[in-house]
C-alpha cells in the first residue's frame, strides 16, 4: 500500500503523518531521521499492541526514508513472532533504537535490535516471561491436531513441551547474540506473566542492554 503524507511544520521541525491511515499506519510517525512507533497511538484498544499488521507499514516507510537512522519506541509489547521478525528489519537495516516512554515484554526484543541503543530519563525497560492463554492453547491444539498428527491433548502437551524448551533457548540465543550479559538474560525470565521486572539504568548498562 502506497503511504500519502501531509506535511506540518512546528517549531521543532517538521513531522510526516500518515494520511486516511489504518489502526496500524497510526502507530507510526517520522520526526527527521526517526522513526517512531508508538502502539499506544492506536484508536482501537485492541490493537494497542505490536501486530503483523505492522511490519508492512513498517518495511514501507524504511524503504521509502532511506535517511531514517533511529527506531523510537512506546509500547506495552504484543506479538512475539511479529516482534522477532519487527526484530529481524531493524538489524538488517542497521539501526539505532531509543525507548521514551516504556518499553514492554515483546518491545525489549525489537529494542535490543537497535546498533546502539538509548532509554531516555524516566522511559523503562520491562520484562517477564511469556504467557499463552488457555483459550488460546485450545483454539491452537484444535486448528491443528490433524495437520500435526496429535491423537489427543497428551501428544499436544508434550509436543508444547518441547516447544517452549526450543522458544526459551532461542530468547536466550538472541538476547547474548545482541550483547546481553547472560547473567541478565537469565534474569529476564524470572518475572511471572502477570509482573514486570524493571530493571534500573546501571544495571541495565553494566548488563549490555544500553549502550
Amino acid at each position: 500500500m502506497k503511504l500519502f503524507f501531509r506535511f506540518f511544520t512546528i517549531s521543532l521541525g517538521i513531522f510526516f503523518w500518515v494520511s486516511s491511515a489504518t489502526s496500524s499506519e497510526i502507530k507510526f510517525y517520522i520526526h527527521k531521521n526517526t522513526l517512531i512507533y508508538d502502539t499506544e497511538k492506536a484508536e482501537d484498544s485492541t490493537t494497542r499492541q505490536i501486530e503483523w499488521n505492522d511490519i508492512d507499514v513498517l518495511e514501507n516507510l524504511l524503504k521509502e526514508n532511506p535517511n531514517i537512522r533511529m527506531l523510537q519506541l512506546n509500547s506495552i509489547g504484543g506479538s512475539i513472532s511479529a516482534a522477532n521478525y519487527f526484530a529481524d528489519i531493524i538489524i538488517d537495516f542497521e539501526l539505532d533504537t531509543n525507548v521514551d516512554g516504556t518499553c514492554e515484554s515483546a518491545c525489549t526484543t525489537i529494542f535490543l535490535a537497535g546498533q546502539r541503543r538509548t532509554i531516555e530519563k524516566g522511559s523503562w525497560l520491562g520484562f517477564h516471561q511469556s504467557y499463552w492463554k488457555p483459550d488460546y492453547v485450545k483454539k491452537y491444539y484444535e486448528s491443528e491436531k490433524q495437520k500435526s498428527d496429535w491423537e489427543d491433548p497428551f501428544e499436544f502437551a508434550s509436543w508444547l513441551y518441547e516447544d517452549t524448551q526450543k522458544e526459551i533457548l532461542q530468547k536466550l540465543q538472541y538476547l547474548t547474540e545482541r550483547g546481553v550479559e547472560p547473567n541478565f538474560a537469565i534474569k529476564t525470565l524470572k518475572a511471572n506473566n502477570d509482573d514486570m521486572w524493571y530493571p534500573r539504568r546501571k544495571e541495565l548498562e553494566s548488563a549490555g542492554v544500553i549502550r
